[in-house]
C-alpha cells in the first residue's frame, strides 16, 4: 500500500525516532563498509517504500534523510567508492513529488547515483536478485530499509536479498495488524491463513502464541529472523497508549552490525532502552543524556561469575545477544569491583577491558 496524503499530514515521535536511527546507522555504516575492512567501492542503500521525501510540515522523509547523511557526512570528500540510492515508490503521485524534491538538491557528486523506480518494491527487488544469480554476480554491500504502510511484507523475497553476505534488512513491522492478523487465523479463517502463510514464507507463525502481545511480539521476531536466515535480530518497539504499535527489525549477519545497531537504538531511546514512545515531543532535545538502570546487567554479570570466573572480554562477547551495549558492562565492572562484588586477577596496569583480566566474586 502506497502512504497516503494523511501520512504526510502528521510526523510523529515515532517517525522521528525511525529517521533518527537511519541517520545514525547510516553515519557509521558508510565509513565502515567503503573505508574499513571491506573496502567496498561501492555501497547501496534500498528504500522499498521511499514516499515523497518530504513531509508536509517540512520534515524529511527517509530517502532524503539518507541522501543527505550521506552527502553531509565528513568523510564524503576523500571517499572514492559510488553510492548508489535505489529509491523505490509504487504510487505515481508520490514518485513525481520526489522526484522533483531530489531535483532540487544541488551539487550532487559524481559518484553519487540516484534511481527512482515506480512499481511494487517485493516484485522489483525479486527481479534484482534473479538477474545478479543469472550473471553470478553479487550484490553490492547493501542497506534495505523496507517500511510499508501495511503489514503484509513477503519475508520471502527479503529472505532473497538476505542470501548476498554484504546485506542488512532495517524492516519497519506494523505489529498492531500482525498481530490481529494472528488472531484471525488462530481462529481458523482461510483467508488469513494464506496471508500469512505468504507473509511467513510457510506456516511457522503458527509457534507464535504467547499469552500477551508483547511476548508474542518477541516470538515473531525470532520466527522473523529464522525466516531470513539472518543471525541476528535487533528491534525497538514503538508504544502508543501503552501497547507496541509497530517494530523496527534490524536484521544482519555480521557481528558488527548488530553491535553498532544497538548502540544507535540506545541513543535514540536512552531513558528507556529499546521503546520510543507516539507522545515525545520531536523538538525535545537532552542536555544531559538519562542513564539506563543496569541493576539487571549486573545480576546478569553476578549469574555468569557464580558459574566460573570469566575474562572480561570473554563476558563482551556474551554480551552481544544481550540488549546492553560495551559500555554499559564496562560500567557494571567497575562499579562492581569498586563495591567489592568481583575482582580482577592475572593483569598488570590499570583495571581495564584492554588488560582482559580474569574476574571472580569476592
Amino acid at each position: 500500500m502506497a502512504k497516503t496524503d494523511e501520512y504526510w499530514d502528521d510526523y510523529n515521535n515515532l517517525q522521528r525516532v525511525k529517521h533518527e536511527l537511519i541517520r545514525t546507522y547510516l553515519n557509521g555504516w558508510l565509513p565502515k563498509l567503503t573505508l574499513g575492512d571491506y573496502g567496498s567501492n561501492r555501497v547501496v542503500y534500498f528504500d522499498t517504500h521511499a514516499g515523497r521525501g518530504k513531509h508536509k510540515s517540512g520534515e524529511l522523509g527517509s530517502p532524503l534523510i539518507a541522501l543527505k547523511t550521506v552527502l553531509d557526512h565528513s568523510i564524503f570528500p576523500r571517499l572514492n567508492a559510488e553510492v548508489l540510492f535505489y529509491f523505490i515508490e509504487e504510487d505515481r503521485e508520490n514518485v513525481e513529488i520526489l522526484q522533483r524534491e531530489i531535483g532540487a538538491i544541488t551539487q550532487v557528486p559524481g559518484n553519487v547515483k540516484i534511481e527512482v523506480a515506480e512499481g511494487n518494491c517485493f516484485d522489483i527487488l525479486e527481479g534484482i536478485c534473479a538477474a545478479l544469480r543469472r550473471d553470478h554476480k553479487d550484490l553490492a554491500p547493501s542497506f534495505v530499509f523496507c517500511d510499508p504502510f501495511g503489514f503484509e511484507v513477503p519475508f520471502s523475497v527479503l529472505r532473497d536479498v538476505m542470501q548476498f553476505r554484504k546485506v542488512e534488512l532495517f524492516v519497519n513491522v506494523m505489529w498492531r495488524e500482525l498481530d490481529m492478523a494472528l488472531a484471525h487465523a488462530r481462529r481458523g479463517t482461510q483467508s488469513w491463513v494464506n496471508k500469512l502463510d505468504r507473509i511467513f514464507g510457510g506456516d511457522e507463525w503458527r509457534e507464535i502464541n504467547a499469552s500477551n502481545s508483547e511476548e508474542r511480539a518477541e516470538e515473531c521476531v525470532a520466527i522473523l529472523r529464522e525466516a531470513v536466515s539472518a543471525k541476528w535480530a535487533t528491534y525497538i518497539r514503538m508504544v502508543d497508549k501503552g501497547r507496541t504499535r509497530y517494530f523496527l527489525l534490524h536484521l544482519t549477519n555480521h557481528d558488527s552490525g548488530r553491535e553498532y545497531m544497538k548502540e544507535c537504538m540506545w541513543a535514540a531511546c536512552p531513558e528507556e532502552g529499546y521503546y520510543a514512545r507516539i507522545t515525545d515531543n520531536p523538538r525535545q532535545q537532552y542536555l544531559i543524556q538519562p542513564k539506563p538502570d543496569l541493576g539487571l546487567l549486573e545480576g546478569w554479570l553476578i549469574e555468569k561469575l557464580m558459574i566460573e570466573p570469566r575474562r572480561w572480554q570473554s563476558l563482551m562477547d556474551d554480551l552481544r545477544e544481550e540488549i546492553w551495549v560495551p559500555k554499559h558492562l564496562n560500567e557494571v565492572i567497575r562499579q562492581a569491583r569498586r563495591k567489592g562484588i568481583i575482582r580482577g586477577s592475572d593483569y598488570e596496569g590499570p583495571f581495564s577491558q584492554k588488560r582482559n583480566p580474569l574476574l571472580s566474586l569476592e
